[in-house]
């Protein structure tokens, strides 16, 4: 897929979301929850007409800023050694806001259903396939695992991007199945900490091993 081509069909996702939020906006109450506990009850409300836009708003925001990335990214650093693979997260982005959006307003409009439970596989979904693409990004100052270490070493950026992209995947089924049995938050911080904090580390790890053994 072309990056312009991403662009133009995240552009379409963005209006997608606004399209529904226009169209349930009659039948939504006057105060729109927008956050949800992990027992699935609304617990923070911002009124019409805000409400309703929120998350596509944000949507609009993220593909903006994902839009104007590549051209402003520094020389020797550019996205577009993997222009192809920033498209696709682009996407991927996007499609899971898109999901959380209409989640959002279809729990609001009152529709009864486990908003909770899907607001998790989705976030389950959206690891496994940043963690499937992680192994692709190339050294950059954007997206990926950005630790002084992985960005002064292309070797430790490639070994702590494919140990996280592992991460990434195991973390998403971890969630995906936290939220289907509802286990609470405490599992889901776990999965996300680990996802998050192990690469890193271990990017210092693989540092310090690549300049003992004198490679740089």
């Amino acid at each position: 897929m072309t990056y312009k081509r991403a662009v133009w069909l995240g552009f379409v996702l963005v209006l997608a979301a606004f399209a529904v939020a226009g169209w349930l906006y009659p039948q939504l109450p006057q105060s729109v929850p927008t956050h949800w506990n992990t027992a699935g009850q609304p617990n923070q409300f911002i009124p019409k007409p805000w409400g309703p836009f929120i998350l596509p708003l944000v949507m609009l925001g993220a593909w903006i800023l994902m839009s104007i990335l590549p051209p402003i990214a520094p020389r020797g650093y550019r996205l577009d050694r993997f222009i192809g693979t920033y498209g696709v997260l682009m996407l991927t982005v996007l499609a899971a806001l898109l999901v959380l959006t209409i989640v959002m307003l279809i729990a609001a409009e009152g529709a009864r259903f486990d908003s909770t439970r899907i607001v998790f596989i989705v976030v389950g979904a959206l690891f496994i396939v940043l963690g499937n693409y992680l192994g692709k990004l190339r050294k950059n100052f954007f997206i990926g695992i950005r630790t002084p270490w992985t960005l002064a070493n292309d070797e430790v950026w490639a070994r702590t991007h494919r140990l996280g992209g592992w991460l990434f995947v195991l973390a998403g089924f971890a969630i995906i199945v936290i939220g289907v049995l509802k286990l609470g938050p405490g599992p889901f911080v776990a999965a996300v900490g680990c996802a998050a904090l192990i690469p890193a580390g271990y990017s210092y790890i693989a540092y310090r091993q690549i300049e003992q053994g004198g490679l740089k």
